[in-house]
């Protein structure tokens, strides 16, 4: 570089190309910061903040955001300290961007914190990290100063120990002239060389750079022997921040070469990971330990006579036929599916599980129906023993625990290397998701019932029959996982339009697989894969990219039981007022009707707490202003899943009012405030679990219509009171 060119006069220009040139340098720093920040700032986000506050895990959360910032600081100093063959031709631009650009970035990791700590109202963690970020800024630009303090006391006093210490925190002053010192990566970090005495090879930077990849092979190590009892015990956040800090040394290491060389590595990484999947695909569907004989299910009409002999047995009243749709939305759904369901079964009693023929579930809404369904298979003593508060209480202290920390942990470290590995040698995060419901499930009742065969779901009968709904990848289509065999036969007319996952995949599944298959939202959870003849078949994703509502399953289950059983008006049934004439009509009946007569009792669970009152209703949203074209093709994919779900939904609502039966809709109620809505993803702090708890058994908070939980509350009262007593 010449010398007209360092002296060069600052300018518009000259300060813009410093800046993206040493934005460009230290790039992967950028990455990690905004891969933390989007977590942070999301629900999700925000409500494991919360939990840390209540678990009092302040500080061990300000420790792992002090290493994530100092390793976004550290190493984006590291490369700008670099003397690259093109430097700027503005000096003093580059060097003001060299000295404040990664102390920025350090900063601005302590100020996501803060922030999103201030919108969960966790005031002390928001101090905590904005003390730790005075610190931190504090620290970078007074510590030469301090080091030079340093090693004068030392030589006064003659202490090795402070002449070592003063080492380790010596740094060039960067001045507007300063040209970087280093010519290499090597040299940047003060690798040791041979011979080197002991003292000179104490080096701050050198000891961060072994202590990051130290840590690396640690949490890794422990995330492939132990995920969730790991994953758990850290918790997603804190595993996101020490996954940056010790991601970033390979990262900005191929930056580094990548811009050397001349040759785009991390495009190139991306290329490996592409060509791998071809073959290393480690997401294979789990088996049951015992699995059952798939053809030995009882088919659905079986299953519906035995439910009529046990009870319609009164020519004179008919008997609730209990359907139950529950919606998904992750932990939040399941939490809220447990509350309602146990709710209903501890005001009913056995009358529930008695009448409730079926549960049509998707997503986290099948997590916490199959939680529901696996306490109900429970021993009578051991459930009374697991159980003491009733099923309510029971199935919130199953959905209770962290199921994200363990799927984390999974995720960013064996699970992300297997990305870039041909081979499939690594094991699979969403068995890690799995694994914690059974732990959860284990801990609550000592039972490892999770574990167990779905298609063996039978005892002490074979309802409620989970229908627990997922996508095949390939084609769009439902699968639906359940104990019972349906689409054969008779059936086949009412079912066609369904595949039966388990005769699909061709092999038996364990409750938590069959659950987990319904619930694996995208990124969070990979495909579900399954082989035949040691082939790949297919894949499966979460159940709510077709329909969230488990509406359309439970259509075709009421379709078969009217044609099937003697369907009539229930009890008090208004006249009918609907209007089907334009409705699509089902199969004609195949079976003969025969026995007492049952009414319809529809119960539908959703979980978005900004659902419209009316299902039917199209409400009306703002436009979309900046970008319309592409924004547009985008919020219409997202929008036509809810939208096409509330569709199915709303024709559940109609078909039960037409044949005059009961339909009963447990909602989530809308907070009016964005901050305190539960989140969507794995995880809940126990003021969200108190909040979705609240939406039925009242004692909510910000600004919620009193009338929502009045309506759970009264909805609540009246399918137990219907439901009567067993028979």
């Amino acid at each position: 570089m010449s010398t007209a060119d360092a002296s060069q006069e600052p300018s518009v220009a000259g300060w813009l190309r410093a800046a993206s040139f040493a934005l460009a340098r230290c790039r992967f720093s950028v990455l990690v910061l905004v891969a933390g920040g989007v977590l942070l700032l999301t629900d999700q986000g925000r409500d494991l903040l919360v939990a840390y506050g209540e678990d009092g895990k302040t500080l061990r959360l300000t420790a792992g955001v002090l290493a994530w910032a100092l390793s976004i600081w550290g190493w984006a100093r590291v490369l700008l300290d670099i003397r690259w063959a093109e430097l700027p031709t503005c000096l003093p631009c580059y060097n003001f961007a060299r000295r404040w650009l990664p102390r920025v970035l350090g900063a601005a990791a302590f100020a996501l914190v803060v922030l999103s700590a201030w919108q969960a109202g966790q005031l002390a963690l928001a101090a905590w990290s904005l003390g730790g970020m005075v610190v931190f800024v504090l620290l970078l630009w007074r510590r030469r100063r301090w080091a030079a303090r340093l090693a004068e006391a030392a030589a006064r006093r003659n202490r090795t120990f402070l002449a070592a210490v003063a080492r380790l925190f010596e740094a060039a002053e960067i001045g507007p002239a300063s040209v970087p010192p280093h010519p290499t990566l090597r040299d940047a970090l003060h690798m040791p060389s041979r011979g080197m005495a002991v003292g000179d090879a104490i080096n701050l930077r050198w000891i961060f750079f072994v202590a990051l990849v130290a840590t690396w092979v640690l949490m890794f190590a422990l995330a492939l022997a132990a995920p969730v009892a790991f994953g758990a015990r850290a918790g997603a956040m804190i595993l996101l921040f020490l996954w940056g800090a010790t991601w970033l040394p390979v990262g900005s290491a191929l930056s580094y070469f990548a811009d050397r060389w001349g040759f785009p590595l991390l495009t190139a990484l991306g290329l490996l990971a592409l060509a791998s999947s071809c073959t290393n695909d480690n997401h294979e569907i789990r088996h049951a330990p015992e699995p059952a004989e798939l053809s030995a299910r009882l088919t659905v009409g079986a299953a519906l006579e035995e439910w009529r002999k046990a009870n319609a047995t009164s020519a004179d009243a008919p008997a609730p036929f209990v359907i139950v749709a529950t919606a998904g939305g992750g932990i939040r759904a399941a939490y809220w599916t447990g509350t309602v369901l146990g709710a209903l079964h501890d005001a009913a009693g056995p009358a529930l599980p008695q009448r409730l023929f079926a549960v049509s579930g998707v997503s986290g809404g099948s997590v916490g129906a199959t939680i529901y369904r696996a306490l109900l298979a429970l021993p009578p003593a051991q459930y009374a023993s697991a159980c003491p508060e009733g099923m309510m209480d029971c199935a919130r202290r199953v959905l209770g625990h962290d199921f994200l920390g363990p799927v984390s942990a999974a995720l960013l470290y064996p699970d992300l290397t297997q990305r870039f590995v041909p081979l499939p040698l690594f094991p699979d995060r969403g068995a890690a998701l799995e694994r914690s419901f059974e732990v959860a499930f284990r801990r609550t009742t000592e039972a490892d019932l999770l574990q167990s065969s779905l298609a063996a779901l039978a005892a002490p009968r074979p309802w409620p029959a989970l229908f627990l709904n997922a996508t095949w990848v390939d084609n769009g289509r439902r699968m639906v996982a359940s104990n019972l065999r349906y689409g054969a036969g008779p059936e086949e007319a009412f079912f066609a339009r369904a595949n039966d996952q388990l005769a699909r995949i061709g092999r038996d599944l364990r409750l938590s697989t069959a659950a987990h298959n319904s619930a694996r939202f995208p990124l969070v959870s990979p495909p579900g894969m399954w082989k035949r003849d040691g082939a790949i078949e297919g894949r499966l994703q979460d159940g709510g990219l077709f329909e969230n509502y488990g509406a359309e399953t439970a259509l075709e289950l009421l379709a078969f039981a009217c044609a099937t059983l003697v369907c009539a008006p229930a009890p008090d049934a208004p006249p009918a007022v609907v209007d089907t004439s334009a409705m699509p009509k089902g199969p004609t009946a195949v079976v003969s009707a025969r026995g007492a007569p049952v009414y319809p009792l529809v119960i539908l669970i959703s979980s978005d707490p900004g659902l419209p009152e009316e299902l039917a209703g199209s409400p009306v949203r703002a436009p979309i202003r900046f970008a319309y074209e592409l924004r547009s093709t985008l919020r219409s994919y997202e929008r036509v899943r809810s939208g096409r779900g509330q569709e199915a939904a709303a024709r559940l609502q109609a078909w039960t009012a037409e044949h005059r039966g009961k339909f009963f809709h447990f909602r989530m109620c809308d907070p009016k405030t964005p901050d305190l809505q539960p989140p969507l993803g794995w995880a809940l702090s126990s003021a969200a679990r108190e909040r979705i708890a609240s939406y039925l058994l009242g004692g909510g908070e910000g600004g919620v219509t009193p009338s929502c939980y009045d309506w759970n509350a009264a909805s609540l009262r009246e399918v137990a009171r219907l439901l009567g007593k067993q028979p």
